[in-house]
């Protein structure tokens, strides 16, 4: 591991109600932002070529990152497990 990032991680300080108010921002943007489409802008297609995906329909982009993050969640739930904490606590 790169030095610099480990004493970076060693030394940072987070504040942490100013990371979660942001954070609800984001949630509250995103689910207005979803809220509003359409069936038809969900057809519209998206330039994805330049990460080698070609053209996809938004519709298509929005499931794969909501399936990311689902999948990331299982893993990091998977590991937290195996260390003997809860995963995803339900």
């Amino acid at each position: 591991m790169d030095g610099h990032w480990h004493g970076w991680s060693q030394s940072v300080q987070i504040d942490l109600p100013a990371l979660r108010a942001y954070a609800q921002a984001v949630y509250a943007n995103s689910d207005e932002f979803v809220a509003g489409l359409s069936d038809a802008d969900l057809g519209n297609e998206v330039d994805l070529s330049a990460i080698g995906f070609g053209r996809q329909s938004l519709g298509m982009l929005l499931s794969v990152l909501v399936s990311n993050v689902h999948w990331h969640t299982g893993e990091i739930s998977c590991l937290k497990g195996i260390q003997g904490y809860q995963g995803y606590p339900f």
